[in-house]
């Protein structure tokens, strides 16, 4: 599974993290990423932004350096990638898809059973703030994923996710909520 294609799921398992209050009907942000590969020595950072909404899906884009996004509503995902080539998605065909959709149900429908099914989940609070750190079961995630640390401010308000890779790497992506907008 690729780790670019695995952002969103691993968003939306912070949005589904929130276990005792349903995650919002809506939530929009922009987002600076820093990645810091094993054997590099410089971070590569992006920019982008994100949207869901229950009616009209969920939406990721990065804008800066490159033009990546991944939409997906209901059983439909399609990716741009940044040559400009667009692709749909079909989950039958695609097993990480299979899993992202599964996963984006859970998350919108606030099925905290379902993201257990995936992670071990432990909340700590932190001031006004919670951490939730996810750890995946073993699968296909556990291959690529070590854990996923999530600060949040409120309910499915992510402010701050951190992902670390089985393979060293880590990646950091701060959140700036927005007023939501249509993906």
């Amino acid at each position: 599974m690729r780790l670019r294609a695995m952002l969103p799921l691993l968003f939306l398992c912070a949005l589904a993290a929130r276990a005792a209050d349903a995650p919002p009907a809506s939530y929009a942000a922009d987002f600076v990423q820093t990645r810091n590969l094993p054997g590099f020595d410089t971070a590569i950072t992006s920019r982008g932004n994100l949207s869901y909404d229950k009616a009209r899906g969920f939406h990721w884009e990065i804008t800066s350096p490159y033009h990546y996004l991944f939409e997906m509503n209901g059983g439909k995902a399609r990716e741009e990638l940044p040559d400009g080539s667009q692709r749909a998605l079909d989950p039958a065909q695609t097993p990480w898809l299979a899993a992202v959709q599964h996963i984006f149900v859970s998350a919108l429908s606030g099925d905290q059973a379902e993201l257990a099914a995936y992670f071990q989940v432990a909340v700590k609070p932190a001031g006004d703030d919670r951490r939730v750190t996810l750890t995946p079961k073993p699968g296909a995630i556990a291959n690529a994923i070590s854990r996923i640390e999530v600060t949040e401010s409120g309910p499915g308000r992510p402010e701050h996710l951190e992902i670390f890779e089985t393979s060293g790497g880590h990646m950091d992506i701060r959140f700036t909520p927005r007023a939501a907008a249509a993906p």
